[in-house]
């Protein structure tokens, strides 16, 4: 099962890409090595996983949102991190829960565990503007 990848984005000449840092009036994208440099970047370069990054004005942007994921792992509700290969970060706040299910952390910071990505479930999706 595909889950959906939390993070911010912005969309650039109709492609979405993630947004690796922000700055005042520009954002930096990391691009799929095959796209090449980005029409319009203000700079751009290789990343050290060969990815591509390019810095773009914000106020070209297209679109400029997070995605925010909410799952289900052992009958409770968490927050979904990141997601690498067949595992997930999930994040959660409850001590009660986190005790009972064994999740690092504490209540200052929150809780967070490793967990397969086939023990999840998506309870929900949610896409948040972000104003430029």
């Amino acid at each position: 099962m595909g889950l959906p990848e939390p993070g911010t984005y912005a969309v650039w000449h109709g492609v979405a890409y993630p947004v690796a840092s922000v700055a005042t009036d520009a954002v930096t994208l990391r691009v799929p090595r095959e796209a090449g440099p980005l029409p319009g970047e203000l700079e751009g370069g290789t990343r050290r996983d060969g990815d591509r990054w390019s810095r773009v004005p914000k106020a070209s942007l297209e679109r400029y949102y997070k995605v925010v994921v909410t799952v289900a792992w052992q009958g409770e509700d968490f927050g979904l991190a990141s997601v690498s290969g067949d595992e997930a970060e999930i994040l959660g706040s409850s001590p009660t829960v986190a005790a009972r299910l064994g999740l690092d952390g504490d209540q200052y910071n929150g809780f967070h565990a490793t967990v397969p990505v086939e023990e999840l479930g998506v309870v929900d999706v949610q896409e948040r503007e972000i104003d430029v």
